[in-house]
Parts: structure tokens; C-alpha cells; sequence
């Protein structure tokens, strides 16, 4: 025998309210009264005392919300995966009875009817502080969906809710990792700063030393070796330079699998994340460019903050290929130092861009299918790539970011 539902949302709504226990009550109610109707004047006071139930507890809930305001704020405005943050509900009662079985639900992710906060009574005519802890686990402005403050109370017929109030919106960063020192940026492509690096210079540690040349500081003669060769030799010191680096992120969801915080798209933001606060804290210039977005490379906490905040407001939805991004003017045009681009294996950049032969450019590649179950998608042919560092696995992130390249193995 075939079945076929020919109205599925109907039979939905129908199914719900055949087991409700609101539908229950009316059905019992009607039941009741067509009983008095055509068999017994008793069914009437038993369809009454039912469709009082019913309306009590539809009213009252309604009513009890109609004299509450509530708001919901964060005892800080930014915060990093995994961190615990209080939660604060302000609650004002307006009429001259209590508030029963009061409930916060949604806003934080998961399942919008989860109850994230229950709160048993709020005082006729005064105001109520609740605080409780939240755990984000992945970055992303929360609450993430609207906040409602819902009540059944008396008999949970039915429950009403009401849009809460959020006084500021709570700013949650990607996870950081420690990471390893700057990569060596070869040629110029450095600015004037405070950071000593292996680059000739006259402000630095001694690197080496040489013959003397015309305009060479008299403080700088190494007597001893001059002396030993009859001949002026002066020591070769270091440069304060900043390095300036420029981070690409594939944000194309072609590229990446998995979903919610354990995706390969919410790893490669972490990378990214923990690059640009170790690097900017080592002093040099982080900028970042993204699904047709860009940060000018800039040095500083003001320039951390920027890059974290873009991080955590990124949507999930950018479709902009990875190959388009690095076409763009500032990524084609940055020729000031060094740039790091973080993608997976499944990108089809590497072969059309030829990005992967220019000397300052740095490949971060995540395998895919380590972060979820293996997709039915065309396998890319990046055999002849040789990435700078290659992520197989979630448990390898912190061991590559730390000290997966030549400098953090053997020092700067």
C-alpha cells in the first residue's frame, strides 16, 4: 500500500495539535459540550470548567509578559573561544503581581528553543538581576539569534515569549595558538621599526665584519682585527626593520568541509587568528585579505583588534574563489613583503595563478577531509605543490603553528 501526504505542513500543524496537550483540552471540551447538547446538560459545566483551563493558560502567560522589560548584558565586550563569560538579565516587573516560571531561550547557537536560563519568580514592582556563565565554542557576535524570554506558567499550555533587549553585543575571537617566530623575508620588502632582524643594518647586533668604507662610524672600528690586518675593519650590525606581512584566507565554502566549530573553514581562522597575534606582537605588519575584503598591513594592538574583529564577523557564506582573491589589486600588488595564504587541499588556486613559484609567497594548507567525513566533490591535483606547512589533522595545529618551519625549528 502506497501513502502519499498530499499537504505535509498541514498534517504538521494537525499532528501538533492532536498531541498537544492544548489540543487535547479543546478537543476533551467540544467533546464535552456536544455530550450536553444531545445527551446530558452536565457535559456543559464539564466543557466549561475545560475551556477555563484552556483559557487561563493561554491568558495568563500573555498577560505576565506584558509587564516585563528585559535586557541582557556581557561583563566584557570581547572574549576568545572557550572562555567563560558571565551573562547578565535585567528584568523589571511593572505590575503589582509576581512573575512565575520565567525562561531565556536561544541566542547562544544550537537548538533556538534550548532554555539557555530559567527563572522562578520576578518580584511584583521591582527589578531582578540573574547572572549565569556561557561558554562560546566557536568565534562569532552572540547572541547569535534573537533572545526571548518565554513562560508556560500555570499549566504549560502554552508558551509566550518576548523579544530581550541586548545593551551590547558580545565579540568572541578565534582560538589563539602560540606560534613561531617570522618567516625570513628576503630582498627590502621590510619598513623602518624596532624589530632586529638578519638583515645588514646600523642599529642591531653584531652580524659579522668588514673592510672599512667611507662614512663608516669611527665607534664602530673593531681595533682587534684591525690591528691583526694592518688595515681599518669595522663590525657589520643589524637593521631594526619591521617585516611586513600580508595573510590571505580562502574563505570559499567549496574549499572546506565540515560544520560548526570543528570545520576546516573554523581552523584555517584560528591559523590566521594565530598568526597575526604572534606576528604583530613579535612588531611586525600584519594586514589580511579575504573574500573581497581587505586590512592594509598596519603594526599595533588597534591593527590586532581590527583583524580579530573581522575574523569573528566573518560569514560562512563568502563564495568568492580563492583565485579571484589573490587577482584582486591589493593581493596582486603587494610586493611589500611577505604573504601567507591559508587554504585547503581542495583549492583549484595553485595551479591556475602560478601563485605558488613567486618566492615570497607562504602556502598553509589544511587537508580537507581531516576535518570531516570525505565529500563527493573532483579531487584537485595539487600533487606538484610543495605547501610551507601542511595541516593533516585538528591535533596537529598546534605542533605545525609552533614550530613547522625552518625559522621556529631552529631560531630566527
Amino acid at each position: 500500500m502506497v501513502e502519499y501526504d498530499f499537504a505535509p505542513k498541514f498534517s504538521a500543524k494537525v499532528r501538533w495539535f492532536v498531541y498537544h496537550p492544548l489540543g487535547v483540552l479543546t478537543i476533551a471540551a467540544f467533546t464535552s459540550f456536544f455530550c450536553g447538547l444531545f445527551i446530558h446538560s452536565q457535559g456543559f459545566v464539564l466543557s466549561g470548567g475545560m475551556l477555563a483551563v484552556v483559557a487561563l493558560g493561554v491568558i495568563w502567560p500573555w498577560l505576565s509578559l506584558r509587564g516585563l522589560a528585559g535586557s541582557i548584558s556581557f561583563d566584557r565586550l570581547r572574549a576568545y573561544e572557550g572562555d567563560f563569560v558571565e551573562v547578565r538579565l535585567t528584568l523589571r516587573n511593572r505590575f503589582p503581581w509576581p512573575a512565575w516560571g520565567l525562561a531565556v531561550r536561544g541566542g547562544f547557537g544550537g537548538n533556538t528553543t534550548e532554555v539557555v536560563a530559567g527563572i522562578a519568580v520576578t518580584p511584583r514592582r521591582r527589578s531582578a538581576l540573574c547572572r549565569w556563565t556561557f561558554k562560546p565554542l566557536c568565534r562569532g557576535i552572540f547572541p547569535v539569534t534573537t533572545l526571548e524570554l518565554t513562560t508556560g506558567f500555570p499549566f504549560g499550555l502554552w508558551d509566550n515569549s518576548k523579544a530581550l533587549a541586548v545593551e551590547t553585543p558580545l565579540i568572541v575571537w578565534p582560538f589563539i595558538y602560540p606560534v613561531g617566530p617570522i618567516p625570513q623575508v628576503s630582498g627590502d620588502h621590510q619598513v623602518e621599526g624596532n624589530v632586529s632582524r638578519s638583515k645588514v643594518g646600523t642599529n642591531g647586533d653584531v652580524l659579522g665584519v668588514r673592510p672599512y668604507r667611507r662614512g663608516d662610524s669611527p665607534r664602530r672600528i673593531h681595533w682587534a682585527q684591525s690591528a691583526k690586518y694592518d688595515r681599518l675593519i669595522v663590525c657589520e650590525l643589524q637593521s631594526n626593520s619591521r617585516p611586513v606581512i600580508q595573510i590571505v584566507l580562502d574563505v570559499d565554502p567549496r574549499s572546506h568541509a565540515g560544520k560548526g566549530s570543528d570545520s576546516s573553514l573554523e581552523w584555517a581562522i584560528r591559523i590566521v587568528a594565530s598568526f597575526a597575534k604572534g606576528w604583530l606582537e613579535d612588531g611586525a605588519q600584519i594586514g589580511l585579505a579575504y573574500g573581497g575584503k581587505d586590512i592594509s598591513p598596519a603594526s599595533g594592538q588597534a591593527q590586532l583588534y581590527k583583524i580579530l574583529d573581522a575574523l569573528a564577523w566573518l560569514p560562512e557564506d563568502c563564495d568568492k574563489p580563492l583565485v579571484d582573491v589573490l587577482a584582486c589589486p591589493k593581493c596582486r600588488g603587494f610586493r611589500d613583503g611577505l604573504q601567507v595564504i591559508v587554504t585547503t587541499d581542495r583549492t583549484h588556486a595553485h595551479g591556475s595563478c602560478g601563485a605558488c613559484e613567486v618566492e615570497d609567497q607562504r602556502w598553509v594548507v589544511l587537508k580537507a577531509d581531516a576535518f570531516s567525513e570525505p565529500a563527493d566533490l573532483d579531487p584537485c591535483d595539487n600533487s606538484h605543490i610543495a605547501p610551507w606547512l601542511f595541516i593533516d589533522s585538528p591535533k596537529s595545529v598546534p605542533f605545525q603553528l609552533k614550530g613547522g618551519w625552518r625559522e621556529a625549528r631552529h631560531g630566527s
